[in-house]
């Protein structure tokens, strides 16, 4: 990997002071010009207030960012939705200061929430940014877009609100980590429930892998078949019969676990959703407190209309979280009734292996080939078994974990 050579000043390789317990504000129109901002900002960017508030935005660009992020990020917000990025700023100094921006859509503008990034996360980002950047020096905004996007898909994000979902989830715990709060409850929420969503991934993967192995196992059976008896014997009627009844498990598998929007990518989908806008009213909610402590009255904006504004951000996203964990614990029920459902279908097939293997046994010596085929179907079924049994205990503690966040998070 190489990194961007470009020549700054002196002064911009020191970092302002900005440190994680602090949080800072910005709010523009829909242009981008700044309308507000709190004390830290005003510090951190070292921009008086008659400099900032009428500035575009980008007074606090540092050329240091890739063209793709604000691409991103500028068709995220005016499309109407959320977006959560990290952005290296330049002061008025010259220095720079690295920020996880949360930015939300006003009727009139948006409003963005700004921490001190500090996890694991952050530290791949820097990296990737420093490559993007290099890359794109001759390629178009969208086309850098794509060569970000293409590079958080190699690091297993499906797209940018996953990747999104992900950086919130790991800069909150960080975050409430450093800060001493080990207690709270939507970290814990986050770090099981995310896990636990992985984890159910990859089992659905596997799952897939396994069943698409047992396909080929009847036409083998069939070809040993015409080797042993006539057509139509006891045999090719055995592997007619796996082939029908694998067929009808293989088309409910198809909609469970292997289409596009199957039942488990939308229980995750439905899931991850459900976390970040609870992530993103949590962060509101913390500006809202963080406000009402912090003596703004320098500033030329009226601070009681902006603790209103976030209060007011933070219920909704709030009520939109509470929606949809509400969709997520019915989603992951369906899950697990679809498991069972799958693995009661495999006891029917399991019959027919049975059938099979007796008469594998009556054939004796003859019959070995027909033996080793009953065998791979024998490890292949306790594979499915074994892995439906894990969605099932995976989408359980799923939804007990939704249920205990609504509870003690009021959502």
């Amino acid at each position: 990997m190489t990194f961007n050579k470009a020549i700054v000043p002196a002064a911009e390789t020191r970092e302002e002071e900005f440190t994680v317990d602090e949080l800072f504000i910005s709010r523009t129109d829909k242009r981008g010009v700044i309308q507000s901002g709190n004390e830290v900002f005003r510090r951190v960017s070292g921009f008086e207030w008659d400099r900032l508030v009428g500035s575009p935005h980008k007074i606090v660009r540092n050329p240091d960012m890739p063209k793709a992020v604000f691409w991103l990020l500028w068709k995220t917000i005016q499309s109407g939705n959320p977006m959560v990025v990290y952005v290296k700023n330049l002061s008025a100094s010259g220095r720079w200061y690295w920020v996880l921006a949360v930015v939300v859509p006003l009727a009139d503008g948006y409003l963005s929430a700004h921490i001190k990034p500090t996890s694991p996360l952050f530290a791949q980002t820097k990296l990737l940014y420093a490559e993007i950047l290099e890359a794109e020096a001759t390629l178009l905004p969208e086309k850098s877009a794509e060569l970000l996007l293409s590079r958080l898909a190699a690091m297993g994000f499906a797209n940018y609100p996953e990747y999104a979902a992900r950086v919130l989830e790991m800069e909150l715990a960080s975050r409430d980590l450093a800060l001493g709060n080990t207690n709270a409850t939507g970290t814990k929420f986050l770090g099981s429930v995310g896990s636990s969503l992985k984890a159910m991934n990859e089992k659905q993967a596997d799952l897939m892998r396994e069943f698409e192995a047992l396909q080929s196992i009847p036409t083998n059976m069939r070809i040993i078949a015409s080797r042993l008896e006539p057509s139509g014997g006891p045999i090719s009627a055995i592997s007619d019969n796996y082939k029908y009844a694998s067929s009808e498990v293989s088309r409910r598998l198809e909609e469970f676990a292997g289409s596009e929007n199957n039942l488990c990518q939308s229980m995750s989908q439905i899931v991850r959703d459900g976390l970040f806008l609870s992530a993103i009213s949590r962060v509101m909610a913390q500006v809202q407190t963080y406000l009402s402590s912090e003596d703004n009255s320098a500033a030329v904006v009226d601070f009681n209309a902006e603790r209103t504004s976030f209060a007011q951000v933070a219920a909704q996203f709030r009520q939109k979280a509470q929606a949809v964990m509400h969709n997520a614990e019915f989603a992951s029920g369906e899950l697990n009734i679809a498991s069972g459902e799958i693995r009661r279908m495999m006891l029917g097939l399991d019959t027919i292996r049975v059938m099979g293997r007796v008469e594998s046994g009556r054939l004796g010596a003859v019959g070995i080939g027909l033996a080793a085929t009953i065998d791979q179907l024998d490890t292949r079924h306790a594979s499915i078994s074994n892995l439906l049994q894990n969605l099932m205990d995976l989408s359980a503690i799923i939804k007990t974990g939704i249920k205990t966040y609504q509870r003690h998070a009021g959502i």
